[in-house]
């Protein structure tokens, strides 16, 4: 598929006719534009005839899926892995701030206090909704994308842990009655060291996800290791540390949804629709489950 530009730079349809495409470059009435995705730009006045397109997009924390869809065929499709390392690159930056005004000894004190607008997002979540944001803007540059239909969600993280929970419960969390994170770990795991099963010895809380850069605190990435075991062997590859995986998959895919979901149609002035609407059609349609088949049903795709 080749991606066609007017001559004013506007989107035009794409075409499989590979050959009229390489004419028009050779006789220099076309300019290559983009190489990914394979991008024409024409110079020459033509028509501005285009069909409905429609953009299927499945959001995520992880990955965007997306799949731009005519009444006939598919033009466009694919997946966009986000970043993720926007958290370490924060407190590498704090890190070398707080050395810096350590430096700086004599400078005078400054008292101002900064407050958080409303609307304030952590700098993670918000790359990741500009990411999503970006790319739509992206492709609408390679395609007169009439219809935008974002998949949106909202999680109750707390069922998500707990299926049984309903009243008072919402406010029992498994904290409960415990001083800290830590002190809840090492009750849950019998103050017991989880490798090797010694007791009555000095005992550490340990990141599982440390090879992965995972440090949040939540119980589920704790495990209690004694002195022994928790050392920088294990946490090398091959160590008995490397490659452990909570036990509870993380929810930061469903916070993130529930964060985010009206922002991001809000932004894109789009329509929306459900997850349990997306699955029904990918089964009707006999689809695996990835991305960009979500994005495909999720654009109203038939073929």
């Amino acid at each position: 598929m080749v991606y066609v530009l007017s001559v004013e730079g506007d989107p035009l349809m794409p075409t499989k006719r590979h050959g009229k495409v390489r004419r028009l470059l050779k006789q220099q009435l076309a300019k290559v534009v983009k190489v990914k995705p394979f991008t024409i730009q024409l110079l020459y006045e033509t028509t501005s005839y285009t069909q409905n397109i429609s953009l299927g997009i499945d959001s995520g924390y992880n990955y965007v899926g997306f799949s731009a869809v005519t009444e006939k065929e598919e033009l466009i499709c694919g997946e966009v892995k986000l970043r993720n390392d926007i958290s370490e690159l924060l407190k590498e930056r704090r890190m070398y701030r707080r050395i810096r005004r350590n430096r700086l000894r004599y400078r005078k004190p400054r008292f101002r206090i900064s407050s958080k607008k409303e609307g304030w997002l952590a700098p993670s979540i918000k790359h990741k909704l500009d990411s999503h944001v970006r790319f739509i803007n992206y492709l609408k540059k390679v395609l007169p994308i009439a219809n935008i239909v974002v998949e949106v969600a909202n999680f109750n993280t707390h069922k998500l842990k707990n299926p049984n929970v309903v009243g008072e419960g919402y406010q029992q969390g498994e904290q409960q009655d415990f001083w800290n994170v830590r002190e809840y770990v090492l009750y849950r795991d019998n103050y017991t060291c989880q490798l090797c099963g010694k007791k009555n010895t000095i005992l550490e809380v340990h990141h599982i996800g440390y090879w992965k850069q995972d440090r949040t605190d939540r119980p589920g990435n704790l495990i209690t290791l004694c002195t022994k075991c928790h050392n920088p062997n294990n946490h090398k590859e091959g160590g008995k540390l490397y490659g452990m995986k909570p036990v509870q998959k993380p929810l930061n895919d469903a916070t993130f949804m529930s964060t985010i979901r009206w922002k991001l149609v809000n932004a894109l002035m789009c329509d929306y629709t459900y997850g349990y609407i997306t699955k029904s059609k990918r089964v009707s349609h006999a689809l695996e489950k990835t991305h960009y088949n979500d994005s495909f049903c999720i654009a109203g795709g038939i073929n």
